[in-house]
């Protein structure tokens, strides 16, 4: 270990700034878990193992109010495998995205990490793993909806009765005997029906969580009003059958007043023809026996099919000149090896965009592989509006998911703009995952250095706070008793940083400005040493080699100079368990 003759210094200095101190604003908490089991997909089939987030498939619904901080605690009780959570479509700050070895390292097996997410914006979201070597956690159940409930509902649709429609494939993974598609986890034969009344509305949040395949639902016997399309407001729409590639979110209202039993039935994209999966829909009173699984309404298979050339958001959503535009072509190639490609590129070995803070970005997307293949491009922190659509350039749609349709036809091509107001390096991939992992994916790098603490916001984890970084390695050997490692901090080369730590953590944290949030209680210095040249530094640490124990959370931050004002820092918090 590299013991600094500073080291005095910088833990004497710790005590002054304990003397004022601020309390934090109350958050909401959340624990999420993820595990491997066994899963019951509907009568006669089983999956083991299938991955949960709390033991259950989907994961639980986490759902707050526009204004609430939010703290997610994520715990990795998987037994070899590494994994992290990305809140799909919120604008989070970058070092929260949750995206693996790009806004933090992934989570060991064993291990925690503590996400805080702030200025949520309202509407429909989900939660899954976005690990970089383990992309079939979602494939196996890991995924879940984070809704975020307004503050401001005048202009939302009145409804009597909510359900939320989590839509999944489900290829035998896990040595499962059933291959097929889910609804809520479940197949056909496992559907609890949607109750209903004469006369409500029902408001169904519809979600595609699926790995490869893009879905249109339809209602038989009732037209659909589409609300809201990836959490955003529009102007309301009614329609028969709507496509929702992966990733989307559609929010609708159905008026009931066409008593039965019904079908809420799915097909894939490329063949409308063909019930995959379906749900029931039930008027109180009625007791007619399900719709066959295998049914296929009039309004999936010929209805009429919601197209993005129809939407308009509700709000003002300006189309302007763009500062600067951005190709995304797409294509494949066959050899040497078969790859998806942005812009004739493979992940990792890819061109950055880079933007600058401020700017307004347009990207123009050109699908260029005919045949069945559909592209649902996602950009990660930031919305997107879409051009060419019934909006036009006051009040264009608002997504953060795009589908892509093969060449040659309807929106095969699309322009969309965003305001580059969240510096970091964003990920943008197509979420079809058999894509992404094999090459279809770039990245978005800001210019610059947003909190001006010297490290450029394209490496910063945390472009927006002045805030040296503690991570821990993504190998859960690291942490077994007899176990080593290394604690690594990213922060301003040449500083000197002392590691704190204790067994117990301060709830809330408190705030000592400018040093930052203290979460630990009864600090203890581990030790010292000087951040390198590539603004990364670390502590070996070696665990006793003892059973006992397991289970033993260390809690740690860094403590470390600065050049910047107050000449102190606090790191962001790390939590270590013995496995």
């Amino acid at each position: 270990m590299l013991v600094s003759p500073f080291h005095g210094a910088v833990v004497g200095a710790l005590s002054i700034f304990l003397s004022a101190s601020f309390t934090l604003a109350q958050t909401v908490d959340f624990t999420l878990v993820s595990s491997a089991g066994t899963h019951d997909l509907g009568p006669g089939y089983t999956a083991e193992p299938a991955y949960f987030y709390n033991g259950t498939v989907p994961g639980p619904l986490l759902r707050v109010t526009e204004g609430q901080p939010v703290r997610l605690r994520y715990v990795n009780q998987l037994a070899v495998e590494d994994s992290i959570v990305h809140l799909h479509g919120q604008p989070v700050n970058f070092g929260m995205d949750g995206a693996g070895g790009i806004s933090r390292p992934s989570v060991a097996p064993g291990q925690e990490f503590r996400y805080q997410y702030d200025n949520l914006r309202p509407g429909t979201y989900w939660y899954h793993p976005h690990s970089e070597n383990f992309h079939h956690q979602i494939d196996r159940g890991m995924y879940g909806v984070f809704i975020v409930d307004p503050l401001n509902t005048t202009n939302e649709p009145a409804y009597d009765v909510e359900q939320v429609i989590v839509l999944d494939d489900w290829y035998g993974p896990g040595g499962s005997s059933f291959s097929g598609h889910l609804m809520n986890g479940k197949n056909s034969g496992g559907q609890v029906p949607i109750s209903v009344g004469m006369g409500h509305r029902l408001k169904l949040r519809i979600v595609n969580t699926s790995f490869r395949t893009n879905y249109v639902i339809a209602l038989d016997g009732h037209p659909m009003t589409v609300t809201h399309s990836d959490g955003h407001r529009l102007q309301d729409l009614a329609i028969d059958a709507i496509p929702v590639g992966i990733g989307e979110r559609y929010q609708v209202i159905i008026e009931c007043n066409n008593p039965g039993t019904w079908s809420l039935a799915v097909s894939r994209t490329q063949d409308r023809s063909t019930t995959v999966v379906r749900g029931v829909v039930q008027y109180s009173g009625q007791t007619g026996a399900p719709p066959s699984s295998s049914f296929v309404p009039a309004n999936l298979s010929s209805g009429s099919l919601l197209s993005y050339s129809q939407l308009a958001s509700f709000d003002p959503s300006p189309i302007v000149v763009p500062d600067r535009v951005a190709p995304m072509a797409l294509s494949m190639q066959m050899a040497p090896q078969q790859a998806f490609l942005i812009n004739n590129e493979a992940w990792p070995v890819i061109t950055p965009t880079v933007v600058n803070h401020g700017d307004v970005v347009q990207m123009d997307y050109t699908s260029n592989m005919m045949g069945q293949s559909w592209h649902p491009m996602h950009l990660h922190g930031h919305s997107v509006r879409l051009k060419g659509t019934a909006g036009g350039t006051t009040h264009a749609p608002v997504k953060d998911v795009v589908l892509l349709r093969p060449a040659g036809q309807l929106w095969a091509s699309a322009s969309v703009q965003f305001d580059a107001d969240n510096p970091g390096r964003w990920l943008m991939h197509c979420h079809d995952m058999n894509h992404m992992m094999s090459g279809m994916m770039t990245s978005i790098d800001y210019a610059g250095d947003t909190d001006g603490d010297g490290i450029p916001d394209s490496r910063d984890m945390e472009p927006t706070a002045d805030t040296p970084v503690l991570t821990l390695s993504e190998n859960g050997a690291d942490f077994l008793p007899g176990g080593s490692g290394l604690i690594g901090l990213q922060w301003q080369p040449g500083e000197v940083c002392t590691l704190l730590v204790s067994l117990f953590e301060r709830n809330p944290p408190q705030l000592f400005p400018p040093a930052g949030l203290l979460y630990l209680a009864d600090v203890a210095p581990f030790g010292a040493m000087v951040v390198g040249a590539n603004e990364v530094g670390s502590w070996p640490y070696g665990l006793p080699n003892s059973p006992i124990l397991s289970g033993l959370t260390i809690n740690m931050q860094g403590f470390c100079g600065t050049s910047l004002l107050g000449g102190l820092r606090f790191s962001t918090f790390q939590p270590l368990t013995i496995r």
